[in-house]
């Protein structure tokens, strides 16, 4: 995995000039323990079956190396009758092998360097698609806890405006219809809030049944997401040089070049040598002896060697296009992490004034200023911004971390995997 280190190399100095060259202090503070998400992905199925290919593409390097040819023993009892009517018996041994000749072997060393490639950038690319995997379900479950805590919130303050006008009823000073709005909102509210909560423990006991093990205590606070100060060109550059789909499509097509190259030397037929060793006439006479025979070769060696040819050139152009799809998706993961951010510094001024006028009349309602329905309507709609601003802020800072994961500034595979152990 030279070519992948030297990469690596390259990409953090180009990163350097940005601010996002931070590596793994800058651990994104909403997820578990690094050693623990470590754990679970590499227990899980895609990651473990990437693991077993490279012990399957070991053996079937070790098959390239010693190819395919095998030593033939041949054994020969006969009888001669003379016309005089004299019988003799005779015996003969020879063995024979077909001989890998023109660059043939030599081809084949490559190709088994290349299939070990291939998988080892294979088992990366399934530990990295792991990491995206968890990712996703972990803010998932982050965005359903604190949808369930912010309407448990929103649920206490409705309580405290139905005790108010409670209040105001027992007093006089309210009709027993603000009382009956109020209560009614509280208990719509608190269905909505129950809901929440099944949603929040369906996604929780997903993350425990994927990953069994790992430490689900969800953050009873979210923090602010912080501003991005590099550059989306940067992104993308350190994304491209890092990435596992783009070095697996690469290898991929490095090995079907090669595997043409070979496919073309087979052209020229392999001969077979062996030696001989014959005894006639009673061990009378005894002959030792060589033997040479070459296939005269067709037009079918020439057709698959153009048919590999051919499905080498694909092979490439599709990792041509692996690479212009990643560069397109970092570019706009980039973007996307960008307006993120953008839109929850908007929610949030949105909130924190929806936040202020719906406590300002709530209290005014308290002082028999506005009537009870213009106090639930700002209440409501305190938590539609509040909810939208809470979902914009898990949003920026799922975007964030995902640039991040995408980048490999963290979770990354080691650089040689290990073999699937054996009993």
């Amino acid at each position: 995995m030279k070519r992948m280190t030297v990469r690596r190399g390259c990409a953090a100095l180009a990163l350097l000039l940005g601010a996002a060259a931070r590596a793994q202090d800058d651990y994104p503070a909403l997820l578990p323990p690094e050693p623990a998400v470590r754990a679970a992905l590499d227990r899980t199925p895609e990651v473990r079956a990437a693991r077993a290919r490279i012990d399957f593409d070991s053996a079937e390097s070790r098959r390239l190396r010693t190819g395919a040819h095998e030593w033939v023993a041949r054994a020969t009892v006969q009888r001669r009758t003379e016309a005089d009517g004299l019988r003799y018996r005779e015996q003969g041994v020879a063995l024979e092998r077909p001989v890998r000749w023109f660059g043939k072997a030599g081809k084949d060393g490559a190709l088994a360097d290349q299939q070990l490639q291939v998988a080892q950038f294979a088992y990366a690319d399934a530990w990295h698609e792991a990491g995206r995997a968890f990712l996703r379900l972990w803010f998932d479950a982050i965005r359903e806890a604190r949808a369930a805590a912010l309407l448990q919130e929103q649920v206490k303050l409705l309580e405290q405006q139905a005790g108010i006008a409670a209040k105001r009823v027992k007093a006089g000073d309210a009709p027993r219809m603000d009382m009956m709005l109020a209560e009614t909102e509280r208990d719509r509210l608190l269905a909505v809030q129950q809901q929440a909560m099944q949603r929040a423990e369906r996604t929780r006991l997903e993350l425990d049944s994927r990953y069994p093990g790992l430490p689900l205590a969800m953050p009873a606070q979210v923090p602010a997401p912080n501003a991005d100060a590099t550059g989306i060109e940067q992104w993308v550059q350190r994304i491209v040089s890092e990435n596992h789909e783009i070095e697996l499509a690469d290898a991929q097509a490095a090995f079907a070049r090669l595997a043409a190259q070979r496919r073309s030397l087979e052209r020229t037929p392999d001969p077979t040598v062996g030696v001989h060793m014959m005894q006639e006439r009673d061990r009378q006479e005894k002959i030792v002896g060589v033997t040479v025979s070459i296939p005269l070769p067709g037009a079918v060696r020439a057709a698959q060697a153009d048919a590999s040819a051919a499905e080498a050139a694909v092979v490439a152009e599709k990792a041509q296009g692996v690479r212009f799809r990643v560069q397109r998706e970092a570019a706009a993961a980039a973007m996307s992490a960008r307006a993120a951010y953008d839109n929850w510094a908007s929610l949030a001024r949105l909130a924190q004034r929806s936040r202020d006028t719906a406590a300002l009349l709530s209290k005014a309602y308290s002082l028999g200023e506005v009537t009870i329905g213009e106090a639930l309507l700002a209440r409501r709609q305190s938590l539609e911004a509040e909810a939208s601003a809470e979902a914009a802020q898990v949003e920026a800072l799922q975007a964030r971390a995902a640039l991040m994961l995408d980048a490999h500034l963290f979770w990354e595979a080691q650089e040689d995997a290990p073999t699937q152990s054996r009993p």
